[in-house]
């Protein structure tokens, strides 16, 4: 277990009481963004040519994507826990992994405290995977339907964005302990 008294370090203990206008008010620009990119790229007609199939076809497209959202989903998540893995003391024992019960959405944290810059770099590797790479492929493919499945791989990542702006703030030397519950975090600082 980390002692903080032994690395002479100050606790700054951190929650967010709130989190869905904050998640509604980060998520919503990136929705804007991705739907007016998409807009400015594709015809109207392929949106009403992909929700309009038959449907056989539109329900194996859904099965389909599902699937890849799953497959995404993991490989970020095995990646982000790579990651923490890599620049944690105890390596993969310290790995803990959960469903977040509020928004149902899957989480690893550590059991030990990482440096914020790590941190960071762990958080931004995963938001690329899950959020930039699928509306990336919905974008070259020119499939509304991908656009709606990078939509809730983005929906998945949303309290880690707000967790990434809440630690720009912080210095890069300081340990963060990010909990598995949502926005639940211990800074700690040098004395």
């Amino acid at each position: 277990m980390f002692d903080r008294d032994a690395y002479k370090l100050n606790e700054k203990f951190m929650t967010v009481k709130s989190l869905n206008p904050r998640l509604v008010a980060v998520l919503l620009p990136i929705y804007t963004v991705y739907t007016v990119v998409y807009l400015l790229m594709w015809d109207y007609a392929i949106i009403f040519e992909t929700v309009f199939r038959s449907t056989f076809v539109f329900l194996l497209e859904l099965f389909i994507l599902a699937i890849g959202i799953f497959a995404f989903l993991c490989v970020a998540l095995i990646i982000k826990a790579g990651l923490l893995s890599v620049f944690s003391k105890e390596k993969f024992n310290s790995l803990k992994f959960k469903i977040i019960s509020e928004i149902r959405k899957p989480h690893c944290n550590l059991k030990e405290p990482l440096k914020v810059g790590q941190y960071r770099l762990c958080l931004i590797v995963y938001i690329f995977i899950l959020g930039v790479i699928p509306y990336v492929i919905s974008l070259m493919t020119g499939n509304f339907m991908f656009v709606i499945a990078s939509f809730i791989c983005v929906f998945f990542i949303g309290t880690d964005i707000l967790f990434l702006i809440y630690l720009s703030g912080e210095k890069s030397d300081s340990y963060v302990m990010d909990y598995d519950g949502i926005m639940l975090y211990n800074i700690y600082e040098n004395i």
